[in-house]
């Protein structure tokens, strides 16, 4: 699935849920989720958890950032697409 495609599947999913949440609720959700991936990786780091499923937190994180990006109306393709070429312009040998 395409970052586009899954921007409208994420669109459609919450258009069809009881569920209601502020911009403020769903950034810290976002956020809360971030903390979630940061304590798995701290936990796989220091050989605490080696259950630690980094793929569900990932994926939940993208699943908020997909939200967010919905709620603000901006393109995430669009977005990762210029954050591409800055990143060829910055970092990549010509």
């Amino acid at each position: 699935m395409q970052i586009t495609q899954a921007q409208e599947w994420v669109k459609d999913a919450w258009s069809r849920s009881e569920k209601r949440m502020s911009k403020l609720a769903e950034l810290a959700s976002f956020m809360e989720e971030c903390g979630e991936l940061g304590e798995a990786i701290r936990k796989i780091e220091h050989g605490k958890d080696k259950e630690v499923d980094l793929e569900k937190e990932m994926g939940d994180i993208l699943l908020c950032l997909l939200t967010l990006a919905i709620r603000y109306d901006i393109d995430l393709q669009n977005a990762f697409d210029r954050t591409i070429e800055a990143t060829k312009q910055k970092y990549l040998v010509k």
